[in-house]
């Protein structure tokens, strides 16, 4: 045999194993490039989950913000109703301690008038009993004197 054909087959030799063994590195690479996918695929699935689940959120969230800004309107509005209600009352409780005032001044004045007018009417309540007193008197000197005429009548008839 000659020397190119031992190289030959040494050289198929050699190159029939390393394709043997590229054959197996080829597959044992595919294989945990299959293992790899398919973790990579479990991530994708997750993240695409996990994006899904974020964009629900954030769904919510803006939801959520447009309601809160919609309550705060309405609790804005509601404060101005309330101003201004509480204005209006303030209002209205000062129209009537004012007029509560006046009426209590005028009730004082009339009060007052009407004391005078007891005073008055006392002072002459007192000068009538005084004065019936007065005539109580004479009405006993006028009958004691009657009935001394009606005894002079008689004796001087008798």
């Amino acid at each position: 045999m000659d020397l190119d054909a031992i190289v030959e087959k040494i050289r198929d030799a050699i190159v029939g194993d390393l394709r043997k063994e590229f054959t197996e590195f080829k597959a044992e690479v595919r294989g945990q490039l299959e293992g790899m996918q398919k973790q990579l695929d479990g991530f994708r699935i997750a993240i695409e989950t996990m994006n899904r689940r974020i964009d629900s959120l954030e769904r919510r969230m803006d939801s959520m913000e447009q309601r809160i800004s919609r309550v705060e309107t309405r609790l804005d509005e509601t404060n101005k109703r309330i101003d201004t209600l509480t204005l209006d009352m303030n209002r209205r409780f000062e129209d009537m301690a004012k007029k509560i005032e006046s009426i209590n001044a005028e009730l004082s004045k009339r009060i007052e008038e009407t004391n005078k007018r007891i005073d008055t009417l006392f002072s002459e309540l007192s000068l009538i009993r005084a004065d019936l007193k007065a005539i109580k008197e004479r009405d006993d000197v006028i009958k004691d004197l009657l009935r001394r005429v009606q005894k002079l009548e008689e004796r001087v008839l008798a």
